[in-house]
């Protein structure tokens, strides 16, 4: 299933996302009116002080240019899709700075260097060469958004995580994570954890202790279970953890009364957990792909229900099973989008 991605207001007027919850995955698209758009541009630019954005996506550049520095009241600077191997603490020395994105290129985690600021809240580091986090992310105060998906990440140091105080969203997206640290649990105001696509075999309790948490992405790991408090998170709204091999939900479920999204496809759960039925704000249910053998009629009462996908289980077989529940089938469909 495909995740919308979160988006601070405040920062992106608009933002499109292809893939799951790449959060902030690229500001590059249409410049923005008033915006630097190539070096040549900088170069005859006559008011620096008046320029908010630069935007050389895809210009073939090796290296941070010089030119940026003329422009000292830039709060957007998107260095994406080029070839820039370091990032020069000087960057960071932008005293107005508050996005920053070099998507797509070929940082080397020794080269990533950071001035102790407290401007910067989008930081996107996506699709590099990262083996590990640059240690001066945390000198970036005021953090809000950290995209470090779709690099070579091995590991997440807990003492850089507990210093990201003021971190909402955090993208993981495609590492080689084998554990997260318990100091995952400090970032209270975390309202966004995508750990897509690593390899993880487990969730620390710690993350249950993440009160804001609205969207949980844990899909394609080898997860067996997900923490027994679960439940403490009050305001989750998406969940998603489709293609591990878990065969249960936590009991303390039956409290994510916000819950609007549940993926749980491709697992191997042989029933459908009973804390589901509770799930009274639940518009969209993928239980595909797992050991299913009995559809419960408790899930026609779910009052919200738009969509569920029931494919690729065992109570669908047309000569065993199916004629069992083809009157829950039914009455599901009249109330909701059924894939089967």
């Amino acid at each position: 299933m495909r995740i919308l991605a979160a988006i601070i207001p405040a920062l992106l007027s608009s933002v499109a996302f292809a893939q799951p919850m790449v959060v902030g995955a690229s500001f590059g698209g249409k410049p923005e009116a008033g915006s630097i758009t190539t070096l040549d541009e900088a170069r005859a630019n006559t008011r620096p002080d008046t320029v908010k954005v630069m935007d050389l996506t895809g210009q073939q550049l090796t290296a941070v240019p010089d030119e940026v520095y003329r422009f000292t009241n830039l709060k957007k600077l998107i260095l994406s899709n080029n070839q820039i191997s370091q990032l020069p603490r000087k960057v960071t020395g932008l005293k107005h700075l508050e996005i920053l994105s070099l998507s797509g290129n070929e940082l080397d985690t020794r080269k990533v260097k950071f001035k102790r600021n407290r401007h910067l809240k989008i930081l996107n580091l996506q699709y590099n060469k990262l083996t590990a986090l640059p240690r001066g992310i945390a000198r970036n105060k005021s953090l809000q958004q950290l995209v470090v998906g779709n690099n070579k990440l091995t590991e997440l140091p807990g003492k850089q995580v507990r210093r990201w105080k003021n971190l909402q969203e955090i993208n993981l997206y495609n590492n080689k994570l084998t554990r997260i640290p318990e100091e995952i649990g400090r970032l209270h105001r975390l309202t966004t954890l995508d750990l897509y696509r690593n390899d993880l075999t487990q969730l620390p309790e710690a993350v249950t202790r993440l009160q804001n948490l609205t969207v949980l992405a844990v899909a394609y790991n080898r997860l067996d279970k997900l923490p027994d408090g679960l439940g403490r998170l009050e305001k989750l709204r998406e969940v998603y953890c489709h293609h591990n091999q878990l065969h249960r939900l936590p009991e303390s479920s039956t409290r994510l009364q916000e819950l609007t999204v549940l993926d749980m496809g491709y697992n191997w759960f042989d029933a459908v957990p009973h804390p589901v039925s509770s799930l009274r704000k639940l518009q969209d249910l993928d239980i595909s792909y797992n050991h299913i053998g009995h559809l419960p009629d408790e899930l026609a009462s779910l009052p919200q229900l738009k969509r569920i996908v029931l494919s690729g289980n065992p109570f669908l077989l047309p000569d065993l099973n199916r004629p069992k529940f083809e009157k829950l089938i039914t009455q599901l469909t009249r109330q909701a989008q059924v894939v089967d």
